[in-house]
């Protein structure tokens, strides 16, 4: 069952069944949008999961975060993000920014503070993980911040 697990059902137990619901819907969405930046389809349903306090959910801290390699430009994320949509496109977060109560302006607010983030600490990323130049170079605009992915 997990291959119909979707973002629009999790948005939906959250508004139902989170703590700060409001708070919780954006901050799953920027994850969504970070995975579909760095390139991490590995975003299957027990990659998401949250405290119970006895009342109520609370979202842990992201984890498991794997970027995959690209053999081309298209990829898929593992949950559905739009019907059946789970192309890696920022446009498919697009048409389902209400989801998550966000805004259009409110979601492409969010594409460009993460493209942002992503090309600041590039450098620094890279230099503490101690890629060469030669995977740096192989890495950016393939897999991170990749033609595809970024498309509106």
């Amino acid at each position: 069952m997990a291959r119909y697990a979707s973002y629009e059902t999790l948005s939906e137990i959250i508004r139902h069944c989170f703590t700060d619901p409001k708070h919780t819907l954006k901050e799953l969405f920027s994850r969504l949008v970070f995975n579909i930046l760095c390139g991490n389809t590995d975003d299957h349903a027990r990659n998401h999961a949250a405290f119970w306090d006895g009342k109520a959910l609370t979202l842990t801290p992201a984890y498991d975060i794997c970027p995959q390699g690209r053999t081309g430009n298209e990829a898929s994320q593992a949950m559905l993000i739009s019907g059946d949509n789970n192309l890696s496109q920022l446009k498919t977060c697009l048409e389902t920014a209400h989801n998550f109560l966000l805004s259009e302006e409110e979601a492409r607010e969010t594409f460009g503070n993460l493209t942002a983030a992503i090309e600041q600490r590039w450098d620094a990323v890279c230099e503490e993980a101690e890629l060469n130049e030669v995977d740096k170079k192989f890495l950016w605009r393939r897999q991170f911040l990749n033609p595809f992915s970024v498309e509106q």
